[in-house]
C-alpha cells in the first residue's frame, strides 16, 4: 500500500514518503515473481486460486510523486499495479489533509512539534488526551499502524473527533497563516492530472475508486451520502478510462457493512483496506476487504 514518494529525504513531502531506492528495495525483498499484475490478481481471486504467497502493488490518492518516482521503477521491473483515485482533486476540491501533512512536515518536521504548537495556539484543553475515548483510540491506532507516533495520533484525534471537517480545516488554514504558509500554493503540485490517469489505464495498470472527497470518516456517513461519494467517483473515473471500474480501496480504512453493500451493488468485485489486523476473523474477510501492508513495516 503505497502513498507518498520523494526524490530524497531532505525533500520529503510528508510522513512515510519513500525514495526510489526504498521502493526498489521492497520489490527485491518481497520478490518480483510473487507480485501479480491486476488482471491476474482478479482472475485468480474469482477462481479461488490466490495463494498466500501472492502479492499485488497498490497506490492510493493519485499523487503526482507516484507517477514521477514509482512508475519508472514499475516499468523497469515490468510490473503493473492498482491505482486508487479520489475524484475531487480533478474538480478543484483538494484533499486539504494531504496539503496539511506536507506543510506539517515542511515546517515542523515531526507531528509532535506541530501538535504541541497547534494545541497551544488554540488553547485546547489537554485533558482530551487523558480521556478514556482518546486512550482507546490511541491503543487501537498504535496497534493497527505501528509506524504512527503519538503526536500523529493526537493530530488525527483532534481532526476526526474534536471538530467538524469545515471547522478543523479553517483552524488549520488560520494556523498556517501565522507562518506565512498558504495551502493554495501547494495544491497544483501534489496530484496527478487527467493525462496521467489515461496513460496508466491504457498501459495495463488498473484504475480504481477511492471515493469522491476522500472522507476520513466514510463509515459515519449515511447510506445516501456514501452512495453519492462512490457513484460520483465511479462515473468520473469511468468517463476518463472509458471502461467499467471494478476495484477500489477504502479511504483512510473507513467503511462499514453499508459501504460493502453499496460497492457490491455497483459491481465492484475487489476492494482493499489499509492494515492487516484480523479482529479474530480471517485476514481477508471478503473480496472487498483485502488486507494491505504499509511499506514502513516492510522496511523495518
Amino acid at each position: 500500500m503505497f502513498h507518498r514518494f520523494c526524490k530524497s529525504k531532505s525533500l520529503s513531502l510528508g510522513i512515510g514518503a519513500l525514495e526510489k531506492k526504498d521502493f526498489e528495495r521492497i520489490i527485491n525483498f518481497v520478490g518480483k515473481n510473487r507480485i501479480l499484475n491486476p488482471e491476474e490478481w482478479l482472475q485468480r481471486m474469482q477462481k479461488g486460486k490466490l495463494e498466500n504467497s501472492h502479492l499485488c502493488i497498490t497506490f492510493d490518492d493519485g499523487l503526482k510523486s507516484q507517477i514521477d518516482i514509482a512508475l519508472p521503477i514499475l516499468n523497469k521491473f515490468k510490473i503493473k499495479a492498482f491505482w486508487f483515485l479520489h475524484s475531487g482533486i480533478f474538480f478543484g476540491n483538494y484533499d486539504k489533509n494531504e496539503i496539511f501533512n506536507i506543510l506539517i512536515f515542511k515546517k515542523f518536521k515531526k507531528f509532535e512539534n506541530f501538535t504541541n504548537k497547534f494545541v497551544h495556539f488554540y488553547k485546547l484543553d489537554t485533558n482530551i488526551f487523558k480521556s478514556k475515548k482518546f486512550y482507546n483510540y490511541l491503543k487501537r491506532e498504535s496497534k493497527n499502524y505501528k509506524f504512527l507516533t503519538k503526536g500523529h495520533i493526537k493530530y488525527k484525534y483532534i481532526r476526526d473527533f474534536c471538530f467538524s471537517k469545515n471547522k478543523f480545516e479553517n483552524m488549520m488554514e488560520n494556523f498556517f497563516k501565522k507562518y506565512n504558509l498558504n495551502i493554495n500554493k501547494f495544491a497544483n503540485k501534489i496530484w496527478m492530472n487527467k493525462k496521467d490517469v489515461i496513460n496508466l489505464s491504457t498501459s495495463g495498470h488498473m484504475i480504481g475508486m477511492h471515493s469522491f472527497s476522500h472522507s476520513s470518516q466514510m463509515s459515519k456517513l449515511s447510506k445516501n451520502e456514501q452512495e453519492l461519494e462512490y457513484k460520483k467517483n465511479y462515473n468520473h473515473l469511468k468517463s476518463i478510462c472509458k471502461k467499467k471500474i471494478i476495484t477500489m480501496s477504502h479511504p483512510l480504512n473507513s467503511y462499514n457493512h453499508t459501504t460493502l453493500k453499496i460497492l457490491k451493488k455497483m459491481g465492484i468485485i475487489c476492494g482493499f483496506r489499509a492494515n492487516t489486523q484480523t479482529n479474530n476473523k480471517k485476514i481477508n474477510s471478503s473480496f472487498l476487504e483485502f488486507a494491505r501492508e504499509d511499506p514502513a513495516n516492510i522496511l523495518k
